[in-house]
């Protein structure tokens, strides 16, 4: 694993904010160098066990979990239900984009769509592009959607380094 693209790939998410930065790095080299370790540190342990998971994951699954659970922390990520109306996947959107200092997308602009299930996420995606946004999708095998936001133009970058460093995301 190389520290500077584990670096990188976080900045993607969190931008300018070098405190953020450092946390969510040094967590997700955690879980890439000793995932054992990882799951057994105090505070990730509570997490996992706050999401019913009190057996040992294989790798790939916890990865992908610290990755959400590690930008979550920070509120460059949130988690929504399949089941949620539009406008609380708008809000969460919204909350990420406040943190990463970028402007919000406008409610009014899914009034009349279908109000869940997976088409809302290419109305985000929509919404986003817009503002030269990519809409990521990170892996999770559960009925929530774990959405984060990247620059569009970083969006092929985003895609190569998750690959890289053994994440799975969806970059729209």
């Amino acid at each position: 694993m190389s520290q500077e693209n584990l670096s990188r790939f976080v900045q993607l998410f969190t931008l300018n904010d070098a405190e953020a930065t450092q946390r969510v790095r040094e967590r997700l080299a955690l879980v890439l160098r000793d995932p054992i370790a990882y799951q057994e540190q105090d505070l990730y342990a509570d997490e996992l066990e706050q999401r019913d998971i009190v057996t040992e994951l294989p790798a790939q699954e916890l990865r992908d979990i610290a990755l959400i659970d590690a930008l979550s922390s920070e509120g460059l990520a949130w988690e929504s239900s399949m089941r949620e109306p539009t406008d609380m996947l708008v809000e969460g959107l919204n909350e990420t984009l406040t943190i990463q200092k970028r402007t919000e997308v406008d409610k009014s602009a899914f009034a009349g769509r279908r109000n869940t299930g997976p088409e809302i996420l290419d109305y985000l995606q929509d919404a986003l592009e817009a503002q030269s946004l990519a809409l990521v999708l990170f892996t999770l095998d559960s009925d929530s959607y774990p959405l984060s936001v990247v620059a569009d133009a970083q969006a092929e970058e985003a895609r190569q380094l998750a690959k890289e460093l053994g994440f799975g995301v969806t970059v729209y």
